[in-house]
């Protein structure tokens, strides 16, 4: 099942649920085919935050087989052994490990969705072009050694979007003088959203992903569930990385129809930042959209006199402008 086919399945869903035959639900970033976990799905007037959504940081529990080697940097390509392969210790790798935080340098495989000239860089790969691949910068939060045992690797990583899981593990092995294959991905959070608290949603007739046998304990499967409407979060849960301007009353209806608005934004505790993958090094929005960090646009969240959403305000000539309303939310 891929994510986009997990969508259409909670789409068809919530339709009949809430009798909507146009409702509209998207996610909040794919996962690889090979890869398993949590996706987030935004319904109805949250699928046009899913910007916002992708500036979280997601967190994976990524598996690695050093010693192999492949054009796509997992098993989806034919596998190759390394002539004569070390056997890093365990300090090798923990000091290789040690370099992969903050702002890093990759180059990702050719086998991935990446744009090249107006083409998907896989499509390109595998009709046998040589594709120069861009470096990009990514940033990794949080990474640790969960378990190594050679040629077994596997490691817990937090990290910005734009992140190739593979080419992290292949750096890993090059910098102890060997090269690695990603065999398994599974994403176990994104921001404050984390797998513990997930609906788990395999199709009927297949097993379950080997990575999710241990996670999926106490996950509730959809088709069990009365009512899927009972599982959305209040789209505000998402949006704590963010400053927030509390509106009154008059304030809401300007910022509603598209009138700009006053105040002085409060801004994000430390404990809402971390929830979304920020911590105090953290530089502002490092998790654009491929990457991106040069000259953000100065946004907060407004929020009405009940606590709701009412818009998500830009600064423009010394106000904040409107940039998308919601009329209201639950």
């Amino acid at each position: 099942m891929t994510s986009r086919d997990l969508v259409n399945r909670v789409q068809r869903r919530l339709r009949r649920e809430m009798n909507q035959r146009k409702l509209k639900v998207g996610h909040t970033g794919t996962l690889d085919p090979l890869a398993d976990g949590l996706v987030v799905v935004a319904v109805g007037a949250g699928a046009r935050l899913t910007p916002w959504m992708l500036q979280h940081s997601k967190r994976y529990l990524a598996r690695f087989e050093l010693g192999l080697s492949s054009v796509s940097g997992d098993l989806e390509e034919p596998t190759t052994p390394m002539a004569n392969a070390p056997e890093p210790s365990a300090a090798e790798i923990q000091d290789a490990v040690d370099g992969m935080h903050g702002w890093i340098d990759q180059v990702p495989p050719a086998h991935s969705a990446i744009w090249v000239d107006g083409k998907r860089a896989h499509e390109r790969a595998r009709e046998g072009e040589d594709v120069a691949m861009p470096t990009r910068r990514v940033w990794i939060d949080e990474i640790r050694i969960v378990g190594y045992e050679y040629p077994n690797l596997v490691v817990d990583v937090r990290c910005g979007s734009g992140t190739y899981l593979r080419t992290l593990g292949m750096d890993i092995a090059r910098r102890c003088g060997s090269v690695a294959v990603m065999t398994g991905l599974t994403r176990t959070a994104v921001g404050p959203y984390e797998i513990e608290d997930a609906i788990a949603q395999v199709p009927p007739n297949d097993p379950p992903p080997p990575n999710l046998t241990q996670l999926q304990e106490g996950l509730s499967p959809m088709d069990g569930i009365e009512s899927l409407m009972s599982c959305i979060r209040d789209p505000m849960s998402g949006l704590k990385h963010l400053p927030h301007l509390h509106l009154d009353a008059e304030q809401t209806g300007r910022a509603r129809n598209g009138l700009p608005v006053d105040g002085m934004p409060t801004q994000p505790s430390e404990a809402d930042l971390a929830s979304a993958g920020f911590r105090a090094e953290t530089p502002t929005k490092p998790y654009g959209e491929h990457g991106q960090t040069e000259g953000p646009p100065e946004e907060c969240i407004g929020v009405d006199v009940d606590g709701k959403l009412a818009a998500v305000l830009r600064r423009k000539e010394g106000r904040w402008a409107p940039y998308r309303v919601f009329a209201s939310f639950g």
